[in-house]
Parts: structure tokens; sequence; C-alpha cells
């Protein structure tokens, strides 16, 4: 219920496009456990609507978790499924991201997870012997994955449309394609992890995708303490990191999913590395005490935070920046 909470809440801030040209569709969407607001304009805009609502339930029937009869299940269950050849691409893709981030995402934590009561919601914190138990059973769960995924499959279609631009609330992923109707970048907010509406704000150019991975987003809290959802692979626990949230814009909505919960469990010290090692990704971290980072190209503004560059190897040197938001401009969703 809290999670849906915030989801409504987020959406109040997906604004409309002052002077556009093209004809606004909207609807909004229960997927994936979670809201999602569609918008899109153009002549198809209606048509869109639609194949994208079909598309999100397809794939939450064909990847739950939970579903008995998903391939997520089947695979689990040690039964080799009829894939497509779209979804054994998806598979390579989520190998290769795991491998990429040396586990640091995993997409076979399904186990982990569930014993700590993220997929039934009757949480508990299990005894040291249970967790590296589950840790061994390595069982799917394309969670941190999936959401990322429909946004990169959205934009697919869309281009097979009369669509001039659409902006996607994928359940806190933004997915943004084409250029804004009334000419001016894409401005997207990230929700303030601490509370509040959002704490500074994201600029795009363009089809692009943004996610945020947090520890407030989905989490319960026994003896004083709290537990949230993103697993530590090597732990069994909930990742310690020093980190609240972690945003990440890329191209490619997979990727960005993927890396936005790697970088979580990273932490800001390897994250950067990891940062400075890759090309197709930018990051906003937020630390629990507040502070506030983000890589050079991230194109964040409207808040105080200390930018990480290809050169400043030394965290406690960066040069802190003040970045005022555009005059009048208020992002156009905000999500996290």
């Amino acid at each position: 219920m809290k999670r849906l909470i915030c989801m409504i809440f987020a959406l109040i801030f997906v604004l409309g496009c002052a002077g556009c040209s093209a004809r606004e569709y909207s609807k909004s969407v229960f997927a994936m456990d979670t809201v999602m607001e569609l918008k899109v304009w153009g002549a198809d805009g209606e048509t869109a609507i639609s194949r994208l609502e079909d598309m999100l339930r397809g794939l939450e029937d064909r990847w739950s978790a939970t579903r008995q009869d998903s391939v997520t299940a089947l695979l689990n269950q040690g039964t080799v499924p009829s894939l497509t050849a779209e979804e054994e691409a998806l598979l390579r893709q989520v190998e290769a991201l795991s491998q990429r981030t040396q586990g640091a995402f995993d997409p076979k934590l399904g186990s982990v997870s569930r014993l700590w009561g993220f997929y039934d919601k009757q949480y508990r914190v299990p005894t040291a012997q249970q967790i590296q138990a589950a840790l061994q059973q390595e069982t799917w769960d394309l969670g941190a994955a999936m959401k990322g995924y429909a946004g990169q499959q959205a934009a697919k279609l869309l281009q097979e449309l009369d669509v001039q631009c659409a902006l996607l609330n994928l359940g806190g992923n933004i997915q943004t394609f084409g250029t804004k109707p009334d000419g001016q970048p894409w401005r997207v907010g990230i929700q303030n992890p601490f509370g509040g509406d959002y704490v500074g704000i994201v600029t795009l150019e363009g089809t692009a995708s943004v996610v945020t991975s947090g520890s407030y987003q989905r989490y319960f809290e026994q003896e004083g303490k709290r537990y949230h959802h993103i697993m530590d692979g090597v732990t069994g626990y909930p990742a310690d990191s020093g980190l609240v949230s972690v945003t990440v814009i890329c191209r490619d909505g997979l990727t960005a999913d993927a890396l936005s919960t790697a970088l979580f469990v990273m932490g800001l010290e390897e994250g950067t590395r990891f940062w400075r090692q890759s090309s197709d990704f930018e990051a906003v971290f937020i630390l629990t005490d507040g502070s506030i980072y983000a890589t050079e190209g991230a194109n964040l503004s409207g808040c105080e935070f200390k930018e990480i560059t290809r050169e400043n190897e030394n965290l406690g040197h960066f040069d802190q920046r003040f970045a005022a938001g555009m005059p009048g401009a208020e992002p156009v969703a905000v999500f996290g």
C-alpha cells in the first residue's frame, strides 16, 4: 500500500506539454504490481496506448516470479521453456549485465527475496543459515530488469506507429520517446527519498530511459531497523552501501534498470569506478546523509551536488556545483 501511495503521489507531477500540436492520449494501467502512466502524442496515439497495455500485461504474465506457468517458474523448475528469439536475447542480455557488474546485478536471487518475504509480503528477518541456503539455490527473478526492458520494448513498438513522442512512467521507471512536442527537452524530477516532491531535475534529449533504485521504495521494519528489497548477492542481506538511491540515465531501458540496482549494491566509490570504465550511462547517487553526487553527463539541475568527472579520482575533493533549474521549468514527471 505504501508503494502504491508513493506512485500515485508521483503521478500528480506528470504535467502536459503547453503548446503541443499533436493530440495527447493517456491512460493509467496497473501492471507489474505498480501503477503505470502512459502518455502518447500522435495520430496513432490511441492504438499505441492499447498496444502498450497489451505488451505490458504480456510481459507480466510471461515473466512473473509468482505465476506457476511463467517462463521464470519453468526455468526455476529445471524445465526448458519454449522461447522466442527476443526472449532468448533478453536472457543473454541479463546474463551479460550480471557478468559486467560482477554479480552486483544478480538475476538469480529469487530465493533470497522470497525468504525475506518480498514475494508474499509476510516479512521476516531470516537466520544466517537460512540465507546461506537460499543463496545456493540461484532462483531466477527478473524483477530488477523487467520494467526497464518494458520501456525498451515500448520504444521499439512506438517506432512502428505514427507517434510523435511519448512519456511513459512505468512504475517509477521513466521512458521517453522522441522529442517533446513543444520542442523543449524532457525534464524529469528525481523523487526525494527523504520525503517531499523532488530533489533535482535531469534533462533528457530524445528517447531515453531513467531508472531509480532506492531503499525507500519497498521495505519493512523490525525492532526499529529498516530492511529494504535490494539484496546483496554476496551476503544475502539488503545492500548496505551508504546509499539511499541511485538514478541511471541510459538509452537502453534494460541496461538502466539493471545498472541502477548494481550501482546501489556497489556504493558510491565502487559505482564511480564502474562508471569511469563505462561509456553508456550517467548516474545520480544520493547518500544516506542526503548529499548528492552526479556524473558529469547526467544533466542534473535544481539542487546542490558534487560532480563526478573522469579525472577526479578522490571522492573527497569534488568541486561542489549549484545548478538552479531553468526559470519556470517544472518536471514533466517525478520518479523514484
